[in-house]
């Protein structure tokens, strides 16, 4: 728990309306309207942000979540479990990894969905329901998971989320528009004028629900769920026509091919239409988030307006990355690579210091009990996570080492992350990530592994040149990761652990007309840590 709690909010006299953002008029929001004092309360209010596929180079386009990163706490090494949406979903209201979740995919047909998050109950026990028992009133807006279904008019209530005291979700906003939302049971269409642009729609709601629960004197919970940047990277209309010349990011890693890749990576290249393709899906990509951050803007005007933002916390992240080019891959995820793992999550709140930093290794299996913690909510010991609440005041995480899963598949034509550029799908595999390493295994029995202080852009595979003792302490060491199950005993499998025996490497001559690398001949070396 936190050593400290926010006490209650003063209630201020008045408070003047305030101007949501210079294109609010453009998206149905003119104004907050200052809605006066709110009863006082020990137990802050949370606002999480859960974007979709927003990869970390994106954030460099939206203002308030930028000011967020200088204004709160930005976590410098936080992961996700699974590159897809709906297993990273599962995660994250569950605060299970996806091997003990059971939902690897987006689909059912597959082995994962909403059906299988329903069908297992996970529901019924998700950070929603925890604050539910001590007292807040919780609220969704936006994406729920993959398959679920809104209902329909003459049928509606039969998908109404547990755990949720209201809710507008939809089955499938990815186009912005001609959308159904259940909107606390009751069914309602959607059409094509720019005010039906669901982001706008779930802001105004979002405000709407924050303006009532603080005047009500109730601690809240509102998630927010857009279904951009996705695709088909639907941009409002008054974001069409911005960065017309912008370009997918020329990383130092874009086009290049990894060497010693396994088969499903090797020979991919970026031909000319495939960039073009790319540049025109990040510009529609860079569009989209614009009125994320506008969201974003209005809650926090909202906030303010209804005297409730110094006892607010807002979390801001997304359900997992997106790679355009890297690795000379087409647009997609479900890789383990940095692109699709790594996501921002941004925390601004009480006690939370200006610009810090979070280097500890976070996971997306740590956020239900870090909304347990601040809201002083019993969290399960079946979780698999832990609070990161205590990070951002000085605290620290024995972890050393996240995991990442991966469920291969054939093409659902019902998935949304299928396409015409659809980039490659990686075999089953399971990965682990320290700060140093990044270590891959595929069901297929190839492996990848990245020295991450020598090779950060994960270029060069060379697990060849590692030695099978290491192979063998790797293998172990995954498998009990894999394997671990509640927060002490995937607590122990994640710390750095005891001591392993030496760790050796076997040189290898280099090819010739090849440039030698480092050899391996010791862990160090070969960017190898000495110790589990």
């Amino acid at each position: 728990m936190l050593k400290k709690r926010v006490l209650a909010v003063i209630a201020a006299l008045s408070v003047t309306a305030l101007t949501a953002c210079s294109s609010a008029e453009a998206h149905n929001v003119s104004s907050v309207e200052a809605t006066g004092p709110v009863a006082a309360a020990e137990k802050p209010n949370i606002v999480f942000v859960l974007t979709d596929d927003l990869a970390t180079n994106l954030v460099e386009y939206m203002p308030t979540v930028k000011a967020m990163q200088e204004e709160g706490a930005s976590f410098e090494n936080y992961y996700v479990s699974n590159s897809l949406c709906c297993p990273s979903r599962s995660t994250i209201f569950t605060g299970m990894y996806p091997h003990n979740t059971e939902v690897m995919t987006n689909t059912a047909a597959t082995g994962g969905g909403y059906y299988m998050f329903k069908g297992r109950q996970l529901d019924q026990n998700t950070f929603a329901t925890d604050l539910q028992k001590v007292g807040y009133r919780t609220a969704m807006m936006g994406k729920y998971m993959n398959e679920y279904q809104a209902g329909t008019p003459k049928n509606p209530g039969t998908n109404n989320p547990v755990g949720w005291d209201e809710w507008a979700l939809a089955g499938s906003g990815y186009a912005g528009f001609n959308y159904q939302l259940n909107q606390n049971g009751e069914v309602k269409r959607y059409g094509d004028a720019p005010e039906d642009y669901m982001t706008d729609v779930m802001s105004a709601r979002g405000q709407d629900f924050i303006k009532r629960a603080a005047a009500d004197g109730q601690p809240f919970m509102l998630e927010l769920a857009p279904f951009t940047p996705h695709k088909p990277y639907i941009p409002a209309p008054r974001h069409e026509n911005l960065y017309n010349d912008l370009k997918a990011p020329r990383t130092a890693s874009y086009g290049k091919q990894n060497k010693n890749a396994p088969t499903w990576l090797a020979s991919q290249k970026l031909t000319k239409s495939r960039i073009a393709k790319m540049d025109e899906q990040y510009r529609q990509r860079v569009r989209t988030v614009l009125s994320i951050d506008e969201m974003v803007a209005d809650i926090r005007a909202q906030l303010r307006a209804s005297g409730v933002e110094d006892n607010t916390y807002i979390v801001f992240s997304s359900d997992n990355g997106y790679h355009m080019g890297e690795h000379s891959l087409i647009s997609g995820k479900m890789t383990a690579f940095r692109t699709d793992v790594q996501v921002p999550l941004i925390v601004v709140g009480p006690e939370v210091p200006a610009g810090a930093k979070v280097e500890d290794m976070a996971s997306n299996i740590d956020l239900r009990s870090t909304f347990g913690d601040l809201a002083g909510a019993a969290v399960p010991t079946t979780v698999d996570g832990t609070s990161l609440a205590p990070l951002w005041s000085g605290g620290s995480l024995d972890r050393k080492y996240v995991l990442v899963e991966h469920k291969g598949m054939d093409v659902d034509k019902m998935d949304p992350d299928t396409g015409i550029f659809r980039s490659p799908i990686p075999p089953d595999y399971a990965a682990i990530r320290t700060t140093e390493w990044l270590y891959i295994k595929y069901n297929n029995g190839q492996r990848e592994y990245y020295d991450l202080l020598k090779d950060p852009l994960e270029l060069n595979n060379i697990a060849g040149r590692v030695s099978k003792t290491r192979i063998r302490q790797l293998d172990t060491k995954l498998r009990q990761i894999r394997e671990c199950s509640g927060q002490d005993d995937c607590g122990t499998a994640q710390a750095s652990g005891a001591k392993t025996p030496a760790q050796t490497a076997t040189p290898s001559a280099p090819a010739p007309g090849t440039t030698a690398e480092p050899t391996a001949t010791s862990p160090v070396a070969a960017g190898l840590p000495t110790t589990e």
